[in-house]
């Protein structure tokens, strides 16, 4: 999960300012700065947050998730006993039904499991979503017409490096970020 957010933010986190906010005359020259990804995401309170909250809704899912396969296996246990003492159509009629039941309630867990990823990606995104508004504004505020993953980047003088600001800023602005987990209901 951190490489794919690393890898996301790896890929979005380029920043290019218009030329037009520089001057005429320097048109081709760059101004960069470089933040380091790892470390905003290390440091942000939202992805702590989206962490916390998807681990517990993901713990929740997993308590339903045994409860369901204790009931299973007790459904499973009675119609074991039950083979000999049942007619062969009865007892395939109760086969049938256990096999629907054992089908839908691993339909339901991965309808949860799908719901919960795609909560979780929704959240990233308005993580992400906010660290590059973070990152633009301050490439506006100081001048940079391109912003850097630090990854990337062989050497850099550290005065070139917005990281702090960016976690700064991130945090002010977007401290938590709401799970819109909603499992369907089959």
């Amino acid at each position: 999960m951190l490489i794919q957010l690393k890898r996301l933010y790896i890929f979005l986190v380029l920043i290019a300012v218009p030329s037009s906010a520089l001057a005429e005359d320097s048109k081709f020259v760059a101004k960069a700065s470089v933040v380091d990804v790892e470390s905003i995401l290390e440091h942000s309170l939202a992805i702590k947050h989206v962490k916390k909250s998807i681990n517990e809704i993901s713990d929740k899912i997993q308590r339903e998730l045994t409860e369901k396969e204790i009931n299973i296996k007790s459904i499973e246990a009675e119609l074991i006993k039950e083979r000999g003492v049942l007619s062969e159509e009865k007892f395939n009629l109760k086969v049938l039904d256990f096999n629907k039941k054992v089908s839908q309630t691993q339909k339901e867990i991965q309808s949860k499991k799908s719901a919960l990823e795609e909560a979780h990606s929704k959240a990233i995104a308005q993580v992400h979503k906010s660290t590059i508004e973070v990152i633009t504004e301050l490439a506006k505020q100081h001048g940079f017409n391109i912003v850097l993953p630090s990854s990337q980047v062989l050497f850099v003088d550290s005065d070139m490096n917005i990281t702090l600001e960016v976690i700064t800023k991130l945090n002010e602005r977007l401290s938590i970020v709401d799970i819109k987990y909603s499992p369907s209901k089959e």
